[in-house]
């Protein structure tokens, strides 16, 4: 649990008739993660036959399920024949366009009317037919807006051979204007000066009459077309409730014969061979060797090869049901590499340990509890997630019995009274920091040790388990608390110092203080907690203030109660996780583990939905 688990690396080498048999087989198993074989002297193997079709029609149903609003929910794993599912989708897709293109014309003929009606609009605002705009070789027309009041006097020092007409719509004046078109560049350059905006109804030229019973024309032909598209839109409805489940189910099944058959790419090749390389379980080895020999009628070479020190082998955590829940954090923060240490399992406990010590209320913690269920329910894909909020809320309810507190109340005498208890809870967090930083080193150590040997182990991890030391055995010894000299402590300073200065150099003595500041960052976990229960306090004494003042006051007194321990347990929720994670992602997850890890994916394996 505290490793990932141990995997081995297998060669395959075998004849390409013998290609299709061996993908099928480690598609079924599932556990073979493929090491894509890089082009050298030797080529990437081609894929199967089946590829071309298969992702064709792949795309064509994906195509389909779009068009129909189809998402993949729960797919059965149904095999199909190929020849007769292919018809089917054919038939599907047609009879699929035909509504589609029913429905393209009618929203593309919608969108023409109405911009239509907007330019009709328009020119409604002058009384001007669309006819007046329809194009001539005698005459230019100009419609928009300008802003020059004195447009007109202008125009006539070149000409009075044009016609205009104007109104003032939106702060602004809308003009038409009429003009010979041999003139037409010296009004485009008058009109540019007087920052003419030109409006485009060139899309409404070609209609006849006026603007406004054309437009009323206009409104019923669009009411139609309407109702026609909604007529449209309930055939696509009835296709999609009719072809859904098969066609989640076919899409299944492309998807994983899309993969099968493009999984050779990975694979090398020479005229007449495949070979392959994959990472699976050792557990599986035995198992994985036995089957694709068998599938390929003993034809095959299978060699299990040595995995190298540097090498970068996929990460499989191994953790039971309830700890593989907080794999959530571990994933979020960074995996673990092969040979480092998973801290998944550490903590599953000391998580909800933290949470339950910070909320640590009876009533926050049934709330929460419920309300992570709910969530869990309404939410699936953050399963797990929920999971480890619930089995905070559960820390949070057992120290709520420890502290006798529910709601804020102490219907019982704990066995820690939080309001009174600072030292108490200021001692068990720092503790708990010296507990948990110098057991992270620790892991540290071991981790070094069998990877660079003890001394470099002693220098980067060891030193500072001594610093700590020396610094207690000085305090000890100048307190009078312990009969040991204080040479010795300065002896174990010195010594801590010199290995810190080997192990990491000048930039290990300037951070010197950081490992106090990592410990005494723990001390949040009071802070936090007495901030919750001080919160909780107050508003239960505000409610009873208001109760004493009468009849009249009890409704604001249960809304005060209500709103003020919902907004504390809003507090309870986001407060307690973020110290928490952050506890463990600086002061701890730093003395021992960098992450950088790749991801375990076996072939034909389907890839867990998570909210990440």
């Amino acid at each position: 649990m505290l490793k990932p688990e141990r995997m081995s690396k297998l060669f395959v080498l075998g004849p390409k008739s013998k290609l299709e048999k061996v993908v099928s087989k480690l598609q079924e198993l599932k556990v073979a993660h493929i090491i894509e074989h890089k082009k050298d002297e030797f080529d990437l193997c081609a894929p199967l036959k089946s590829f071309d079709k298969v992702s064709s029609l792949l795309v064509q149903i994906r195509s389909i399920m779009s068009h129909l609003n189809i998402s993949s929910a729960n797919p059965k794993p149904i095999e199909f024949n190929f020849n007769k599912l292919e018809k089917n989708i054919n038939e599907i897709r047609e009879e699929v366009n035909k509504v589609i293109d029913e429905t393209k014309n009618t929203e593309d003929e919608i969108s023409l009317l109405s911009n239509q009606k907007e330019a009709l609009k328009q020119m409604a605002l002058l009384n001007l037919s669309p006819e007046y705009f329809q194009k001539s070789n005698y005459i230019k027309s100009y419609f928009g807006y300008i802003n020059d009041p004195n447009i007109k006097e202008k125009l006539e020092n070149i000409t009075d051979r044009f016609e205009i007409k104007a109104v003032q719509h939106n702060k602004r004046t809308l003009a038409a204007l009429f003009v010979d078109s041999k003139l037409s560049d010296q009004f485009d350059k008058i009109l540019a000066d007087a920052s003419f905006s030109d409006i485009d109804i060139s899309i409404a030229n070609e209609l006849k009459g006026a603007p406004n019973e054309l437009i009323e024309k206009i409104s019923k032909k669009q009411e139609k077309l309407e109702t026609n598209l909604k007529i449209q839109n309930n055939k696509l409805k009835k296709l999609s409730d009719k072809h859904f489940r098969h066609l989640i189910d076919a899409e299944r099944f492309l998807s994983v014969e899309a993969e099968k058959a493009q999984a050779p790419l990975s694979f090398g090749s020479t005229r007449e061979t495949f070979f392959m390389r994959c990472y699976l379980p050792e557990a599986d080895m035995e198992k994985v060797k036995n089957e694709i020999a068998k599938v390929a009628g003993n034809k095959l070479h299978i060699v299990e090869e040595p995995l190298g020190e540097e090498e970068e082998i996929p990460v499989k955590l191994n953790n039971p049901r309830y700890i593989k829940e907080f794999e959530f954090f571990t994933n979020l923060y960074n995996l673990p590499k092969y040979n480092e240490f998973d801290p998944t399992f550490l903590m599953a406990f000391t998580f909800p340990l933290f949470f339950g010590f910070m909320l640590g209320d009876v009533g926050y913690g049934l709330v929460t509890f419920a309300l992570f269920y709910w969530l869990k329910k309404k939410f699936p894909v953050g399963k797990n997630f929920f999971n480890i909020l619930m089995a905070a809320s559960v820390s949070a309810i057992l120290f709520g019995f420890i502290y006798g507190e529910v709601f804020g109340y102490e219907p019982w005498h704990g066995l820690i009274i939080r309001t009174h208890s600072a030292n108490t809870l200021m001692l068990i967090s720092i503790i708990a920091g010296v507990v948990q930083v110098n057991f992270g080193l620790i892991l540290g150590f071991i981790s070094e040790y069998k990877h660079h040997g003890f001394l470099k182990a002693a220098y980067e991890k060891l030193s500072w388990i001594l610093l700590q030391i020396s610094a207690v055995a000085l305090y000890a010894s100048y307190a009078n608390i312990i009969n040991l000299p204080v040479f010795a402590g300065y002896t174990l300073l010195a010594l801590s110092i010199f290995m810190l200065y080997k192990g990491e150099g000048y930039m290990g003595l300037m951070e010197i203080p950081t490992i106090l500041t990592h410990i005494v960052s723990y001390a949040r976990l009071m802070a936090v907690g007495l901030a919750s229960v001080f919160i909780a306090v107050m508003v239960n004494d505000f409610a009873t203030f208001l109760f004493h003042k009468g009849i009249l006051f009890i409704p604001l007194a249960l809304i005060a109660l209500i709103i003020g321990h919902l907004f504390n347990i809003a507090l309870g929720i986001l407060s307690p996780s973020l110290h928490s994670i952050r506890l463990h992602y600086v002061e701890f997850f730093t003395k021992f583990y960098k992450g950088g890890g790749i991801e375990y994916l076996p072939f034909g394996a389907e890839k867990q939905k998570s909210i990440l």
